[in-house]
């Protein structure tokens, strides 16, 4: 456990908990003393999840739940309220890639879209519609939306539908921000480069569509790394502790914004 205590006697629910920044960001909360609910569609990975934050000391119960389903983000909130409390910080981290051709304008199917967008940009609406109301009863409450540096500017490995749903996701933010704001709850979003996760290679060049595609996609990680200030990929544990910066009393009068955290690889 942490020496810190910034989530003690909070409830903070976290999105993809199964891998990743999820899984990272979870684990993170816990040791600062949070009770945590891990949801992902994947719930064995969940439960694995929470089992080992338990087993470090923590707290954490894991939860089923496809956040591109309305219904079942509902089911899945009032079971962690039941289970756990009143939730007070809301993580959306679940998301998922979409590498499988860069001609994406011109092979993209309206399945192949609305699912992108239904996962990385439905998923944080569904939930914050189920939970920020209720934190905006108590006058209390963050959110920590999980963008993508794609989102303040374009993908270079992903396609259209990656790029889309990041950049509303940031637009999402800023109305949570401007609209909640007022009754103490805050909206954020950090806004990752490339991080070493299962969806990163899950991406790489061998899920390219030809052989041509393969060496275009070499050849764009080969010139990212180059051009990134820090040169290696993040790890999602730093990304996590932006995550709970951002969701912590520490950050307690910043509202509606986008932190980079991409190594310098995008400045604004």
């Amino acid at each position: 456990m942490s020496e810190r205590e910034r989530f003690l006697d909070r409830v903070a629910l976290v999105t993809g908990g199964a891998g990743g920044i999820g899984r990272a960001t979870a684990s993170l909360f816990a040791a600062e003393g949070a009770r945590v609910a891990v949801l992902d569609v994947n719930l064995q990975g969940a439960e694995q999840t929470a089992g080992d934050i338990a087993r470090a000391g923590g707290r954490a119960q894991a939860f089923e739940c496809d956040v591109s389903e309305s219904e079942a983000v509902d089911q899945a909130v009032d079971a962690v309220k039941q289970s756990l409390g009143p939730i007070d910080v809301l993580a959306n981290v679940a998301g998922i890639g979409d590498t499988a051709d860069l001609r994406s304008l011109e092979v993209i199917d309206d399945e192949r879209w609305n699912h992108v967008l239904s996962v990385n940009l439905g998923g944080p609406f569904h939930l914050c519609r189920a939970i920020v109301p209720a934190m905006a009863g108590r006058g209390r409450g963050a959110v920590v939306n999980v963008s993508s540096l794609a989102g303040r500017s374009k993908s270079a490995n992903g396609v259209i539908a990656y790029t889309s749903s990041k950049a509303g996701l940031l637009g999402l933010t800023r109305h949570l921000a401007f609209d909640y704001g007022p009754y103490g709850v805050r909206a954020n979003a950090i806004c990752p480069g490339g991080v070493d996760t299962p969806m990163i290679r899950a991406g790489g060049a061998g899920k390219a569509a030809t052989p041509e595609q393969a060496e275009q996609r070499k050849e764009r990680i080969k010139a990212y790394g180059y051009f990134m200030p820090i040169k290696r990929l993040s790890s999602p544990e730093e990304q996590a502790a932006a995550i709970a910066f951002l969701a912590s009393d520490d950050a307690s009068y910043v509202n509606g914004v986008a932190l980079d955290v991409n190594g310098g690889l995008f400045m604004a």
